[in-house]
């Protein structure tokens, strides 16, 4: 006998609203969505399931008698003006995936007596549009605490040789915004087309979503321009784009945080020959080879024209290894990224020591740990050497 389940049909729209979907993007299992919103026909368990699995709420949202009540902070539009349209489900995600994160974080924080890091009472709480990028860029670099010689030894491996890894400056800074009380996630399936990052200001643990498609240089970049939405207060959801004039302040603080320009002395930019030094600098503080050069511009170290010969050189340099690089994943037959390195991308290492921490400290159960960070508790040996190694 097929039983019936007693559902709330508000909740099964508001599910479906809620992620931007329409009855045509619901697959053939779901067919009978529109008379369980209508209540017309009751589901069974099993159309439960299926529903769960396509809406990303457990079957027992359906019987709720309201849809959670959530405080929405408004998202200030910074994309391009033909990006500007619905979000795609994949976005309204990876938003919500960090808002759980952040509630997992703090209500955990709170039954350890664990006091969380203020943000809104930070050097940068004072910083408003008025500001000039140079400022909040020196008082950003004084609240990371990082010095430069410092920064520079981290693509170093133990006998000093240089990796030529820039994603070791991203886990590196993403660990220094974590003790920073600020939470840094990477989204999974959104496009690079969609967005570059977002920022959700909170006064505690406010989020930083980074686009995860893009190159590590790209996140880096991405990182320190939306710490500088976060420290004017803004909620937003951004290109990050050279070409977009609304990103403008936001870019030079970025450039600004990361290569700050009383560094750029010549006998560090140019070799004895008067030829400049583009890679050892990108290697030197971490970022792409484009930042070295627009900085150089701005400072007037390098003309116009050579700014735009250097620039069209890498761009077409990295057209062609992203167009290998795709025909080489389209060749592959390999499984992918396992689920342990995705917790280490996406979750990022410190949220996921953090639950992990919890359960062997027996703050939470091992269904907990399994819900909150969506992997067998039969894993935990690989999740923690891949977490602190």
């Amino acid at each position: 006998m097929v039983y019936k389940v007693k559902i709330n049909p508000k909740m099964i729209r508001w599910a479906r609203e809620d992620l931007g979907l329409s009855f045509h993007d619901l697959p053939k299992s779901l067919k009978n969505a529109e008379k369980w919103e209508k209540g017309e026909i009751l589901p069974t368990w099993n159309d439960l399931r299926n529903l769960s699995k396509k809406y990303k709420r457990p079957p027992v949202f359906y019987l709720m008698s309201e849809p959670p009540k959530e405080v929405e902070n408004e998202i200030i539009e910074f994309r391009s003006p033909e990006k500007i349209e619905e979000y795609s489900t994949d976005l309204r995600l990876e938003i919500r995936k960090a808002k759980y994160r952040r509630n997992v974080f703090i209500n955990l924080n709170a039954e350890r007596g664990n006091n969380i890091p203020d943000f809104s009472k930070t050097v940068l709480s004072n910083f408003t549009s008025s500001d000039d990028y140079l400022n909040l860029a020196k008082a950003i670099r004084s609240f990371i605490n990082v010095s430069l010689d410092n920064q520079e030894h981290w693509i170093k491996n133990d006998d000093d040789k240089v990796k030529y890894d820039h994603s070791i400056f991203l886990y590196n800074w993403k660990e220094i915004f974590s003790n920073l009380g600020i939470l840094v996630f990477e989204s999974e399936n959104v496009s690079e087309n969609e967005m570059s990052g977002v920022s959700l200001y909170y006064d505690k643990c406010p989020i930083i979503i980074l686009n995860g498609k893009n190159t590590p240089n790209r996140r880096i970049f991405t990182l320190f321009h939306e710490l500088a939405h976060l420290s004017r207060k803004e909620t937003a959801i951004c290109d990050v784009d050279k070409y977009n004039k609304k990103e403008a302040f936001c870019n030079k603080v970025a450039s600004e945080v990361l290569v700050p320009r009383e560094t750029l002395t010549d006998d560090k930019v140019f070799f004895k020959n008067g030829n400049i030094n583009y890679s050892g600098l990108s290697n030197s503080y971490g970022v792409s080879q484009q930042v070295i050069i627009y900085k150089l511009s701005d400072l007037g170290k390098i003309t116009q024209s050579e700014k735009e010969h250097a620039i069209n050189l890498i761009e077409n340099k990295n057209k062609n290894k992203k167009q290998k690089q795709m025909e080489r994943n389209k060749k592959s037959t390999g499984g992918g990224m396992s689920k342990i390195l995705k917790k280490k991308k996406y979750d990022g290492k410190p949220y996921s020591r953090f639950i992990l921490n919890a359960y062997e400290n027996n703050i939470i159960s091992s269904s907990k740990f399994m819900r909150y960070l969506d992997i067998p508790v039969d894993k935990i040996d690989s999740l923690e050497e891949e977490l602190f190694k």
